[in-house]
């Protein structure tokens, strides 16, 4: 019996974004191979997650952060996830730091949802690098 006890997954922490929920070394610009000319770009800063496509710079409204989705609850490692909700359902996972490398982003599709053409396209851009400072909306 308390070996099955034992099996059990393990819980993660995931909570919304907030000013002030992430360590500031993740905010930046990423861009597709680090590329921060290439679109989409990826940017990160104190007010949110954002998607860069031409000059035009989208905020994605409801953001939840894991801190232990890469190795549950007593993960200790760098990697960030950001995880942008649709209906219900995250339409996308942004693993900052991913595999443990610091600056690398990939983005994924957890395919429980239609991410539509734009998202699919940040999936299909993945992997990226920080490049950059955050984008700053156009004037």
């Amino acid at each position: 019996m308390l070996a099955a006890v034992l099996w059990l997954p393990l819980p993660v922490l995931s909570f919304p974004l907030t000013p002030d929920a992430l360590p500031t070394n993740l905010y930046g610009s990423y861009g597709p191979g680090g590329d921060c000319l290439a679109r989409p770009l990826v940017s990160l800063d104190d007010g949110g997650l954002y998607l860069v496509s031409g000059d035009q710079r989208s905020r994605f409204e409801a953001v939840e952060v894991c801190l232990s989705c890469a190795g549950g609850v007593r993960y200790e490692g760098i990697e960030v996830w950001l995880s942008p909700q649709v209906a219900d359902h995250h339409a996308l996972h942004f693993r900052f730091n991913a595999g443990e490398q610091p600056g690398r982003l990939e983005v994924e599709d957890p395919g429980n949802v239609e991410p539509g053409p734009s998202l699919s396209t940040v999936a299909a851009a993945s992997p990226y690098h920080r490049c950059g400072p955050p984008a700053q909306p156009a004037t």
